[in-house]
This record gives structure tokens, C-alpha cells and sequence, in this order.
């Protein structure tokens, strides 16, 4: 057992004492100000939105430049058949129409039944309109006439053919509708062409 001498142990409990004693040294403690922390958030926040904006951006260019692009060139496949239809006629027209008629009809029908069927291919549908109903979503009606003898409203001929895309009225058929006019009952006897007119003369 090592005895301490006295001299130490007064130096070591001075040394407790100081080493326990306050320095008088003091931290102060700064309350957080909310406001700037507030716009500390708010200056994040925007930043933030501001990267979000350009990522967006760059995006929506992106697609744009694509479907610009796509859009250039969707119709290509079915120029590569129109074309070859072109060629077609171009050799049914270089025939001899005086000599052998017959074989340039026949000539001309086969591309027409080629081009129906490339239509057909690409959801092209004509619109049968002549007895049917009339419907202003599928017809204009760029004439009408009365005849007592056929239903009100009954599409009874075509100056041009319409045409549907799929679901869609690609290009509306242009008919004459009848149309039942307010006939008195004594004078539905005599009605006939005369009373028929325009549309859109009433």
C-alpha cells in the first residue's frame, strides 16, 4: 500500500475544488425566431418547385418532340398502299380503251375493288343513308322534298356517299330528306312535286 504524503492530497482536493467550482462563464441561449424559419422553409420550398418546373418542362418537350415526329410519319403505311394503288391506275390507263374495252373496264374495276378493301383495312365504312332515318350526326340535308307516300323524315337519295372512321363521321353524306309538310287533310289528295323545295328556303 503507497501512503500519500500530505502535500499531495492537498493538491489533489484543490484540484477537485476547481475542477467543481463555476467558471463564471455563461452560454446564452437565443430563442428561434419563427419568421425567419418561416421563410427559410419558404426559400427551400420554392427552390424546390422551381427544379420541379424544369423537370416538367424538359418532359413535355421531350413528348412534344415525339409526337411531332410520330405524327410526321403515321401516315407512311398507308401511303406505301396509295402509291402502289397510283401504280396501278397508271398501267389500267396506259391500255387500249378502243380496242379492248372490256379488259380496261375490268382493269379499272380491280383497283377500285383494291382500294375498297384498303379503306376497309383502315376502318373506313361507308354510311348507308338512302331509306334510313335521317340524322344530322351522319347527313346534311342539302335538299328536301314531300311525298305523302314515303315515311316523314326518310332519307330518299344521295348526292354523296358518307363515310365513318371507326366511331367517328369522317365525312358526312350529303341527301335530300322528305318531309311531311302541314298539309290540310282536303288538300293531302292533290299534294305532289310542287310543294318540294331547298332546304333552308322556309
Amino acid at each position: 500500500m503507497v501512503r500519500k504524503k500530505k502535500g499531495d492530497q492537498n493538491t489533489e482536493q484543490a484540484s477537485e475544488a476547481t475542477a467543481t467550482e463555476p467558471t463564471g462563464e455563461a452560454f446564452e441561449i437565443v430563442p428561434e425566431d419563427p419568421f425567419e424559419t418561416e421563410r427559410l422553409r419558404n426559400e427551400d420550398l420554392v427552390e424546390r418547385l422551381k427544379r420541379q418546373q424544369a423537370d416538367f418542362e424538359n418532359y413535355r418537350k421531350r413528348v412534344e418532340s415525339r409526337y411531332a415526329e410520330y405524327a410526321k410519319f403515321a401516315s407512311e403505311g398507308i401511303l406505301l398502299k396509295v402509291v402502289d394503288l397510283f401504280d396501278d391506275l397508271d398501267r389500267a390507263l396506259q391500255a387500249d380503251f378502243a380496242k379492248d374495252p372490256e379488259a380496261a373496264k375490268k382493269g379499272i374495276a380491280g383497283i377500285r375493288e383494291n382500294l375498297a378493301k384498303l379503306l376497309s383495312q383502315e376502318g373506313v365504312q361507308p354510311i348507308e343513308s338512302v331509306g334510313e332515318p335521317f340524322d344530322s350526326y351522319y347527313q346534311h340535308a342539302v335538299q328536301r322534298t314531300c311525298d305523302l307516300g314515303k315515311p316523314d323524315n326518310i332519307v330518299v337519295e344521295e348526292y354523296k356517299r358518307g363515310y365513318m372512321l371507326k366511331e367517328k363521321v369522317l365525312r358526312p353524306a350529303l341527301v335530300c330528306v322528305n318531309r311531311h309538310e302541314a298539309i290540310p287533310e282536303t288538300e293531302r289528295d292533290s299534294a305532289d312535286d310542287k310543294r318540294c323545295s331547298k332546304a333552308g328556303d322556309e
